[in-house]
């Protein structure tokens, strides 16, 4: 009689708390460059004056709808038409972290914002209505980076085929990146507030993961 074993999982939690760790600390560093005025920081007026120069009617008209789709009505219409799919399919366990993620991603958006307090670039740059929050990190750059990454992790940890994990993970970080660029672009923000936003993405997805294998296990649905 043929007998079958279990293959256990790897257990990701080590290799989540390690790139945790490392994220955290391009954050940091990115948060003493706009305090101190160091590099990189020292580089984003430039920066944001070569994307004001660079601007084409076709690509503002592709920025603009993009970067409302990082905002704060576009990933909340998101998250929830999401999470009411899974929950339809019965993943709610999905659903819930997604859920989680994106509640705690603003949450802690809004808490960095007023520690850091970074004004944003000049209105008179500005194409779009000012926005009323600080400027570090970028909001649009941190909750679209948990949202998208939540889906991508999803397709990791799934029985999909590795094509597929990879173009999941490829998707993932195009996404991220359009809505971050579209910031920079527009204006909004400082460029080292989006690399803000996307690394501080990176440690929360971390988090979240280590909370998520812990807490629920590594059960696939």
């Amino acid at each position: 009689m043929q007998q079958t074993i279990a293959v256990p999982q790897r257990d990701l939690r080590p290799l989540l708390a390690l790139m945790a760790t490392a994220a955290a600390a391009v954050f940091a560093w990115l948060a003493v460059s706009t305090e101190c005025g160091y590099s990189p920081a020292v580089y984003d007026p430039a920066v944001t004056a070569w994307a004001v120069r660079a601007r084409h009617g076709l690509v503002t008209a592709v920025a603009r709808p993009v970067t409302q789709l990082g905002g704060t009505l576009g990933l909340t219409l998101l998250t929830a038409a999401v999470c009411a799919f899974l929950l339809l399919r019965g993943h709610w366990r999905r659903a819930l972290v997604l859920a989680g993620a994106m509640v705690g991603s603003s949450l802690l958006t809004v808490t960095l914002k007023l520690i850091f307090a970074r004004a944003r670039p000049s209105t008179a740059l500005l194409l779009g209505d000012p926005a009323s929050s600080w400027s570090f990190p970028s909001g649009h750059s941190f909750n679209t980076g948990v949202f998208v990454g939540v889906l991508a992790g999803f397709a990791l940890v799934s029985t999909a085929s590795p094509a597929r994990k990879a173009l999941a993970g490829i998707a993932a970080c195009m996404a991220a990146a359009a809505v971050g660029l579209s910031r920079v672009y527009l204006a909004y923000h400082w460029l080292t507030d989006v690399l803000a936003g996307w690394a501080i993405a990176l440690v929360w997805l971390c988090v979240v993961g280590i909370v998520s294998l812990t807490v629920l296990g590594p059960r696939q649905e």
